[in-house]
């Protein structure tokens, strides 16, 4: 798990190795996830058939990313002439731009493939390492790829698209490039996941007043975020950092219930609870009530919604109980 690469907006989030790629598997919980579905099982970036191997990477904030590659199998000494940034945000989308570098002095042709498959495993089915096959429409329209699936009322879809356009097929993308002497190539590729609900509307459509936020007004949130919390002065600069970092951590944290549309409230933590967690919201929401008050008020008002009223075994409902 500590080798593992975690991007994320609310809970919608991204879990992959070091070099950017996701596989699914049984052992680690890799993938990009919104509302409890894994929307990507496989982004796999390969360089003329070569696995990449990463040189760095430049962790900016929770939901953005850069990964430094060069193609080939690890080794102590890495005298490469094709190099590649991967440059990831996590908004209600995934972006993620790819740059491949010709250091050569002459021109290099190379082929650029991404692998690309689409799973929507349920949380807990990732979680206890047994996902079932799903019957999946896929098609290749209007240049993207796209991925459906049906099972009753539930309905899931992601689209898949590149600014520079590709060979696409139903495993993924690729592009045959030729790139000039210390040039470079670059494409820039969105990840769409859409969660229906019963009237046919993106669910995540009622959370947001305006169109999904990009990298620009994800800084601003945060330095917003930062700016309302009480103000730290001290000659020990550690202190100081420790303070500001635990801010961010817990701006990390944050996610927009569908019971509280422009509010925020703590999850539990990534990956398996991403959303509403009573016993861990409410201890947040008190221990953090003297620097971001507004999280309890969004906490106490969705639990309040949520509470029992009922008895019912199989929920474990009792009137007046909270959400564990």
């Amino acid at each position: 798990m500590s080798e593992l690469v975690r991007v994320l907006d609310g809970n919608t989030f991204v879990v992959s190795d070091a070099n950017g790629d996701i596989i699914a598997s049984g052992s680690t919980p890799t993938g990009m996830f919104s509302y409890d579905t894994r929307f990507l099982s496989t982004w796999l970036l390969t360089v003329d058939g070569q696995r990449l191997q990463a040189l760095s990477l430049d962790d900016l904030q929770y939901y953005e990313t850069r990964f430094f590659l060069v193609p080939g199998a690890p080794t102590h000494y890495v005298d490469s002439t094709i190099s590649i940034i991967r440059e990831r945000t996590i908004t209600a989308n995934l972006d993620e731009k790819l740059t491949v570098f010709n250091h050569d002095r002459k021109p290099a042709r190379v082929t650029v493939r991404l692998d690309v498959d689409c799973d929507f495993a349920d949380l807990f089915e990732v979680k206890g390492g047994s996902v079932r096959p799903r019957d999946r429409e896929i098609e290749v329209l209007d240049g993207k790829l796209h991925f459906d699936y049906r099972r009753e009322r539930l309905h899931r879809a992601v689209t898949i698209a590149s600014s520079v356009p590709a060979d696409i097929d139903d495993h993924g993308l690729c592009w045959e490039v030729e790139i000039g002497p210390q040039e470079g190539w670059t494409t820039e590729l969105r990840v769409c996941p859409v969660v229906y609900g019963g009237d046919g509307r993106d669910i995540r459509d009622s959370l947001r007043t305006g169109p999904p936020r990009d990298k620009a007004e994800l800084q601003l949130d945060l330095e917003e975020w930062l700016d309302k919390a009480p103000r730290l002065d001290s000659d020990w600069e550690l202190l100081v950092s420790t303070y500001r970092r635990s801010l961010i951590d817990l701006a990390a944290l944050r996610f927009t219930p569908l019971a509280g549309p422009n509010r925020y409230m703590p999850a539990a933590g990534l990956p398996w609870f991403m959303s509403i967690f009573g016993r861990d919201s409410i201890i947040t929401s008190l221990q953090s009530l003297p620097y971001t008050p507004e999280l309890a008020r969004t906490t106490i008002s969705v639990l309040a919604w949520g509470q029992g009223v009922a008895l019912d075994d199989f929920r474990e409902e009792e009137p007046g109980k909270i959400l564990r």
